[in-house]
């Protein structure tokens, strides 16, 4: 289901609401063309940022596969701009050009008054920062998780065993799965990772 109103209207039985954050809690139009614009310098970076998260997706589940992953000609110098040039640029695009989406600060007082817990999933690290630069505060939610914690990327289930163990320690606290809503702008992340785990799917 797509969703490009104001608003969200959240299932009754929902007991956990996930969001994503990129593209989700914020839209992100032309954030691709404005990352090359400022880390066209670092182009063999980029490329192999996205060809890395594209083969490390689709080895997700496939537990026979090599135990290999791309590697940059400088391991050392990869991490590094990542850390400190790729996040901080992302960043500072974020705080520039984007807002957070209309129907956010409605979700979260829903779900405030109906005490449905709502956390952020992300596949990029610097998640605090974001919501920072947008005007938002880790506070607002029950919970701000990065797919790194995990050492794996959407749509892979263990992400969703891992936030359900952070926001109900007690397992006998524990929703069903069918009661857990995930709401995501990306059908292959989001929505296969509530489809692996029986959850429900929102996109926007």
């Amino acid at each position: 289901m797509h969703n490009a109103q104001n608003t969200i209207d959240i299932p009754a039985g929902i007991r956990l609401v996930v969001l994503d954050m990129d593209g989700t809690v914020y839209s992100k139009p032309h954030m691709t063309r404005r990352m090359l614009l400022t880390q066209w310098h670092h182009l063999p970076y980029m490329v192999h940022e996205r060809l890395t998260r594209a083969y490390r997706r689709r080895q997700v589940g496939k537990h026979d596969a090599p135990d290999k992953l791309l590697r940059a000609d400088h391991p050392t110098h990869y991490s590094r701009w990542y850390k400190h040039s790729y996040l901080p640029s992302m960043v500072k695009i974020i705080g520039r050009y984007y807002r957070p989406q209309a129907w956010l600060h409605p979700l979260l007082d829903e779900c405030r008054q109906r005490q449905i817990p709502v956390v952020i999933l992300s596949d990029y690290e610097a998640v605090t920062d974001k919501l920072h630069i947008l005007g938002l505060k880790e506070e607002m939610f029950d919970g701000v998780y990065a797919t790194s914690e995990v050492g794996t990327l959407k749509p892979d289930p263990r992400l969703g065993t891992y936030v359900m163990e952070q926001v109900y320690p007690d397992a006998a606290k524990r929703p069903a799965w069918k009661d857990v809503l995930f709401v995501g702008d990306r059908p292959d992340t989001d929505g296969a990772l509530a489809e692996a785990l029986g959850a429900q799917y929102l996109r926007v």
